[in-house]
């Protein structure tokens, strides 16, 4: 079987194509006071939706790992929190943690 030729020379990546990550990052959502006040009013208003976008949203600005910690449920929940494929149904005592842990 014969050999398949290859290139001696390396090609140069193209660095100009790549793109620095610029995170997700506002500095309202990452306001605890103002992102609990906001949920507060969603819970009253009974918007569901509006809930789910704002804790979303606030979940995606912090650091999942030191929140799950503090609030004591765990990352695979509150990932689950932000996942848009599962249904929201989360548990009052779900929510209360993640609340309380935010004015802490």
């Amino acid at each position: 079987m014969a050999k398949v030729a290859t290139s001696k020379k390396q090609k140069k990546s193209g660095t100009k194509s790549l793109r620095a990550h610029v995170p997700f990052a506002s500095k309202e959502l990452k306001d605890a006071q103002l992102v609990i006040d906001t949920l507060l009013e969603c819970i009253r208003s009974g918007d569901i939706e509006s809930f789910r976008e704002v804790l979303k949203a606030h979940l995606m600005t912090v650091n999942k790992a030191g929140l799950a910690k503090r609030s004591g449920i765990g990352r695979r929940t509150l990932y689950d929190l932000m996942d848009p494929n599962k249904e929201f149904n989360p548990e009052l005592s779900t929510i209360s943690a993640v609340i309380r842990s935010l004015a802490a």
